[in-house]
């Protein structure tokens, strides 16, 4: 669940605790809108060499009684028709071959875009990084060098290894890269929440400020204008008013992040 332990609170304090909570409601809700309690939202990676031959792999790996699956899982419809890894990088790396057997120069990425899952796919160094996330995922210039440049160092300080994947003192080295790697992907996921967390409530907190500002103009306005009407008309209107208002900032607010 995304709400625990995410707003420590004290006892002591029962307006920070219900507001605590209201926030939590509120993570949970868009965590969930946005599959982040199916899918991660960095699934995992493959580094593969330019015929599709896959090297190495991270995958996320969640913790104790969680649900999320190895990158195979989902691309395939069901747990018996699972895709092979190299399968999946020979796909992908036939689209190098088709830039270069067309008139397409330079190419140093594609991206493909599903409603469940997304992959972006890096040419480097003779080699090709694919990226699989939630569709939901937005990485953010700052997030996608992060990632370049970790695959970048690996291939430039062990590119014997990755060029001769297939010799036992190759493939003991890539195995420790890819117990690193499980690592290091937990962390970039964390992270990627932490960003997600923090941007998706600073949002809410803007729009509820600004709720707060348009409070005293609708009471205004409403007693100006409708003077001469019950005050629990009145105090119910501006309260509909400003429900309205709110669900249309809410609903900007969903289609922006």
């Amino acid at each position: 669940m995304v709400n625990q332990g995410y707003y420590p609170t004290k006892n002591n304090h029962v307006y920070t605790n219900k507001f605590s909570l209201i926030k939590n409601q509120l993570l949970d809700s868009k965590f969930r809108a946005s599959n982040f309690n199916i899918i991660p939202p960095i699934i995992g990676f493959i580094v593969a060499d330019q015929y599709g031959n896959a090297i190495m792999i991270y995958e996320y790996e969640s913790e104790n009684g969680a649900i999320y699956e190895p990158i195979k899982t989902y691309l395939s419809e069901t747990d018996k028709n699972l895709l092979e890894i190299d399968l999946i990088s020979m796909y992908f790396s036939s689209f190098k071959v088709f830039a270069g057997q067309t008139n397409i120069q330079n190419l140093s990425h594609l991206e493909i875009y599903g409603s469940n899952i997304k992959a972006q796919i890096y040419f480097l160094l003779d080699f090709i990084i694919i990226t699989f996330l939630n569709s939901n995922t937005d990485l953010k210039a700052k997030q996608k060098s992060e990632i370049l440049n970790h695959f970048k160092e690996i291939l430039s300080d062990h590119n014997y290894e990755f060029s001769h994947f297939n010799e036992s003192k190759a493939k003991k080295i890539i195995v420790s890269l890819e117990n690193k790697g499980r690592i290091w992907l937990k962390k970039l996921n964390w992270r990627y929440i932490e960003s997600f967390k923090k941007y998706y409530l600073k949002r809410h907190d803007i729009f509820e400020l600004i709720i707060d500002q348009i409070d005293p103009i609708l009471q205004h306005e409403v007693n100006e204008y409708l003077e001469y009407i019950p005050d629990d008309i009145k105090v119910n209107l501006i309260k509909e008013i400003k429900n309205k208002i709110q669900d249309k900032l809410l609903e900007f607010n969903s289609k922006l992040f």
